[in-house]
């Protein structure tokens, strides 16, 4: 495949729900790129709001957040705090679930 460098703006990504409860926009698919790599999103869970607990099997998850506070919950019991530049790598087959627990919307860039 010839691929060549190529802009993409954020302003072009439509927003959507993503399979566990929270809103994405697309910013990298794995049919973009030549590598292990499946998605790069930009992720927002509103106020009170969660990304439902699940894994992933065949890939780990890359978040750091942007905006917003929350909790981040692994394996069932580590519960850690989120707060703007916090970055967590989640292994594969790792429960995961994120809640926020601010006032306004958390963001965050995830890299899959």
């Amino acid at each position: 495949m010839n691929r060549q460098a190529a802009k993409y703006s954020l302003s072009e990504a439509a927003l959507e729900p993503t399979r566990h409860g929270a809103l994405k926009k697309v910013l990298l698919k794995h049919e973009d790129v030549n590598s292990q790599l499946m998605f790069l999103n930009e992720v927002y869970v509103e106020p009170g709001e969660d990304v439902k607990n699940h894994a992933h099997q065949d890939m780990e998850e890359i978040f750091y957040f942007l905006e917003g506070t929350g909790t981040f919950q692994f394996k069932g019991d580590e519960i850690q705090t989120v707060a703007p530049g916090d970055r967590f790598i989640i292994p594969a087959q790792i429960e995961h679930y994120l809640k926020n627990t601010g006032s306004t919307p958390c963001a965050s860039f995830v890299l899959g």
